[in-house]
């Protein structure tokens, strides 16, 4: 980003300030008399330039505890005044620019959610406060610098900033986290590395997602692209009605674990859809697939934030859906055989059918 003013001259601040003399009170008492602002115009005399101390370093915050120490020497030279009176103030202004750049970046905040961290024994770690986003004020650090410069001021400063948008997530939204709603498991066969590697993968990048009310949740985006650049391994994957090898195999069982933890807290599945084949690791007509072109969603009914807590251990996948006991519902879960490859699932809530979800699978292709 450029700024309005930036060049690559030296500007001497008389022609800024004037008069002058209207400075001259502000010179510190303590200097001695020979560096006081000379008179005489002699060529000498306009070389000689006022020691560096005159010049120091000044502390600049943004009172949320960052600091930039903003070294004036850098960028500002005393220099004698060919017509006499006070010395002049001279200025690099790329310099200067390149400096209020650098304390942008040390002193600006970008805006940040407040967040909670649980652990798997069901313990808070901690709860991170939101930050409202706030940027310094350029032009008018620019100018109070050059002040407190001239001032031979060299106290710690503040610039002012302005405010940025409001987190949508407050500490006060984290605490009412604070109860188990659901937890589910599935098992997987652990010596089979690489869809091993991928549900542990897939399963660390959904845990300790946030949801706020109305906020809905979609497997692909938050996982991304199951890649071998990404981490993901060959494993078993269903294609066309058959087991394959493919990248991200067993990444299915994290949304389909998931799936079946989501269902239980009563909140709305918006996408959602059956492997063409069953799979092992849940009754038929429980799965959910997901792949490039088909997504896992819901969103969060309930009045309250959850947290999504994701993790494995001995040979399971968990997942947890953590919230306020408020939201808590009695949630019912059945399935009944319609056909030879054809179920329905049906959701009660609170008991009430809340709805149904029917699964259609292909017969299996026929090995030679």
């Amino acid at each position: 980003m450029k700024y309005k003013g930036v060049g690559s001259f030296i500007l001497a601040f008389a022609i800024l300030f004037s008069p002058i003399s209207s400075y001259a009170e502000t010179l510190n008492p303590q200097i001695p008399i020979e560096n006081q602002p000379v008179s005489t115009t002699t060529d000498s005399a306009i070389k000689v330039t006022m020691p560096e101390d005159y010049i120091g370093t000044i502390r600049i915050a943004n009172g949320l505890g960052q600091t930039y120490d903003f070294d004036a020497k850098k960028v500002f030279t005393f220099l004698p005044n060919p017509s006499g009176g006070l010395m002049l103030l001279q200025m690099d202004e790329v310099i200067f620019y390149k400096e209020l750049e650098n304390m942008k970046k040390a002193l600006n905040k970008k805006a940040a959610n407040a967040s909670t961290s649980i652990n798997t024994i069901g313990e808070l770690v901690a709860i991170s406060p939101e930050q409202q986003a706030i940027e310094m004020d350029v032009e008018q650090a620019k100018q109070d610098l050059i002040m407190k410069v001239r001032h031979q001021d060299f106290t710690p400063y503040q610039p002012v900033f302005n405010y940025g948008k409001t987190p949508s997530r407050t500490a006060e939204d984290m605490k009412k986290i604070n109860f188990i709603l659901t937890e589910f498991s599935t098992a997987f066969n652990s010596k089979i590395a690489g869809r091993s590697e991928n549900i542990s993968l897939a399963a660390k990048s959904i845990d300790g997602t946030i949801l706020m009310p109305g906020e809905e949740f979609s497997f692909n985006k938050i996982v991304g692209p199951t890649t071998l650049a990404r981490g993901y391994k060959n494993a078993p994957v269903i294609v066309d009605g058959e087991f394959v090898e493919g990248v991200g195999g067993g990444v299915c069982q994290v949304s389909t674990t998931l799936f079946n933890s989501v269902l239980r807290t009563g909140m709305t599945i918006t996408s959602r859809r059956n492997h063409s084949l069953p799979v092992s690791y849940v009754p038929r007509g429980t799965d959910a697939a997901v792949a490039s072109t088909l997504d896992f969603k819901f969103k969060n009914t309930l009045s309250n934030p959850i947290y999504l807590q994701a993790f494995v251990e001995n040979s399971k996948i968990y997942f947890r859906v953590y919230g306020s006991q408020a939201d808590y519902k009695k949630v019912n879960i059945s399935v009944k055989k319609l056909a030879e490859r054809k179920y329905e699932m049906t959701r009660t809530v609170n008991g009430i059918i809340q709805d149904k979800f029917i699964s259609n699978y292909r017969e299996p292709k026929k090995t030679n």
